[in-house]
């Protein structure tokens, strides 16, 4: 894991309730630049159906929900 990577998960890692279980390489992959930012879109609750279905239709087959925001402290759980 290169030093930009440490630093950017740096900034979370208290956040993440089971980062102690990922390995080296899962934690690169939660703090690497491709992982991150334009790959990831948000939508409400209701519409996940059709945002998934236009992606489906514009050739991103793999487009697919990987979460959700819930009321609460911050956090994230990997599983």
């Amino acid at each position: 894991m290169d030093s930009q990577n440490e630093l950017n998960g740096a900034g979370y890692a208290q956040m993440i309730d089971s980062i102690t279980r990922l390995n080296k390489p899962g934690i690169a992959l939660l703090n690497a630049p491709q992982t991150s930012g334009g790959l990831l879109v948000s939508c409400a609750a209701d519409t996940v159906d059709a945002v998934l279905a236009i992606f489906h239709q514009q050739g991103f087959t793999r487009a697919a929900v990987i979460g959700e925001v819930t009321q609460g402290p911050a956090g994230l759980t990997v599983r």
